[in-house]
């Protein structure tokens, strides 16, 4: 386990506005998150970046939308790696994981995982946005093509598409050092938010617009190292970048790793299952084993709870 104390502070999003509302940002810090998902999994260095990332990306665009259920981030491509998935629920735990082909070339070694690209990674496909809602009679579900080098390029061309909001996104990771313990990730996002009736705030257009060039500007100013470093505040790193924008801090909402399988969950699902298929599953010792992609947890059903589940009913 990673020693998390000395090197991590707890994650959150930390919301703010610029003048008055006009632009609207969430700074989202997922570096304990970020390691626990990624200890569990021991991926290539290049998967584990592209985790990381998608993780960061998915709590800064989750803690963007009122909801209250789970926000998914789901890329599918033809390349090496064939599925990315982040999730965020309402009350802020986080989980991630990757689908990938083991035997590509390079995935593990340092320059690679810099340098590798969506296309390189994910190849063709697409990325999707979804906020279940458990019970709610429909889901937003958003859509675009992996055309971007990187996943916050890619979630560019969403907005500018789909949504038709200006945004900015910098995303950023880093690897274990000798510097620090654990992986490290952040993202922050900013968006100009719609006219409401055709008034923007106390701002004409062309000062609304000047708004929007000068915190774009700014956020592109912002290092690497100021947006992962665990001993500069976020209200401190926000305050370099826009303390003459008319800045407003809200309260940080937290975020932290959590998986939602279980033995139950698990259970229901192998009992859609025909008992030809749970036989297929069977080990030698007609036990099934099954483990989960986010938290690589294993529940192990013996050979009597598969022969109660073929009889179309759950254990106790």
């Amino acid at each position: 386990m990673t020693d998390q104390s000395a090197t991590q502070t707890p994650d959150f999003a930390l919301p703010f506005l610029l003048h008055g509302g006009l632009l609207r940002g969430r700074l989202a810090r997922t570096c304990a998150t970020s390691d626990a998902i990624l200890e569990r999994h021991k991926y290539p260095a290049a998967i584990s970046r592209l985790v990381a990332e998608a993780a960061a990306l998915a709590s800064v665009l989750a803690n963007a939308l009122k909801f209250n259920g789970v926000f998914t981030l789901q890329a599918q491509g033809s390349g090496p790696v064939r599925q990315l998935v982040a999730d965020v629920t309402s009350d802020g735990q986080v989980r991630a994981c990757a689908t990938f082909d083991e035997t590509a070339d390079g995935l593990d070694d340092p320059g690679t995982a810099e340098e590798a690209s969506v296309q390189k990674l994910l190849g063709t496909g697409h990325l999707a946005f979804t906020v279940d809602q458990g019970n709610a009679p429909e889901r937003y579900q958003g859509l675009v093509e992996l055309t971007g080098r990187t996943l916050s390029e890619c979630l560019h061309a969403y907005f500018r598409q789909s949504e038709q909001l200006e945004t900015a996104i910098k995303v950023a990771s880093e690897a274990p050092c000798p510097n620090h313990n654990g992986w490290r990730a952040a993202a922050l996002m900013i968006q100009r938010m719609p006219v409401d009736g055709g008034k923007i705030l106390s701002l004409s257009k062309d000062d609304a617009d000047e708004a929007w060039r000068t915190a774009v500007i700014l956020l592109g100013s912002l290092t690497t190292a100021e947006l992962l470093d665990p001993g500069l505040e976020a209200g401190t790193v926000l305050h370099r970048l826009f303390h003459d924008e008319d800045l407003s801090v809200s309260p940080p909402r937290p975020l932290v790793f959590g998986c939602r399988c279980s033995r139950q969950r698990v259970e229901e699902t192998l009992a859609t299952f025909s008992p030809s298929s749970l036989g297929e599953m069977q080990l030698d010792d007609g036990s099934v084993s099954v483990q989960c992609q986010f938290c690589s947890t294993e529940y192990i059903f013996s050979a009597s709870d598969i022969e109660v589940l073929s009889q179309g009913t759950t254990s106790p």
